[in-house]
Order: structure tokens, then sequence, then C-alpha cells
């Protein structure tokens, strides 16, 4: 998953009288096979902002460690809920560890 993809499946903008909200995704499992998702306010901006102002806290939020994180081996960015742990993501815990979801 790129940027672009992860920008459009987990974070939202949404614009409302009290001004631009920035939602993000975020996973849980309840269970191993039950992921639960839930919408976070990450920042909320006035209303006049700018396209660009809402491009660099988009990114703001895609380089923050509590939403998202990098996998030290394959080297993709992957929200946090899909993470083995603050190192590998799942993909890699169970294609290179063993590990079974």
């Amino acid at each position: 998953m790129n940027d672009k993809e992860i920008i459009s499946e987990f974070i939202q903008v949404k614009k409302g009288n009290d001004g631009i909200q920035l939602l993000v995704r975020g996973i849980f499992w309840l269970h191993p096979h039950e992921p639960v998702s839930s919408w976070t306010v990450a920042f909320v901006l006035p209303q006049t902002s700018s396209s660009q102002e809402l491009d660099s806290k988009i990114q703001e939020i895609l380089d923050n460690e509590q939403y998202f994180k990098v996998c030290q081996e394959c080297g993709k960015r992957k929200p946090r809920g899909w993470m083995h742990n603050d190192a590998i993501c799942q993909s890699c815990a169970e294609n290179s560890h063993g590990v079974v979801y």
C-alpha cells in the first residue's frame, strides 16, 4: 500500500461549521481474526486553511508513529494496527518469522 492508498483508506477530511477535521482510522483487534476500526480526530484546522496546509497536516499524520509505522523489514508504511510489533508488520511476521494469525 502506498501513501496515496493509505490516505484514501485511513485519513478523512471533513468540513463543518467548526472547521476542517482531519480524522485517522485506527485498527484494533478484539480477537485474532476480528479487526475493529474507529475514527479519531487528529487535527482541526480553520475553514480558511489552504490545500497546502491540509497536505502538510496529512503528511504530519502519515509521519506520526501514533498512527502509522514503517516496517523495518519491507520498508512499507502500515497502520499501527497492522504491525506485529514496533519493528515489523504482520505480513513480514507471517512471511519471514513463522507467525500465524
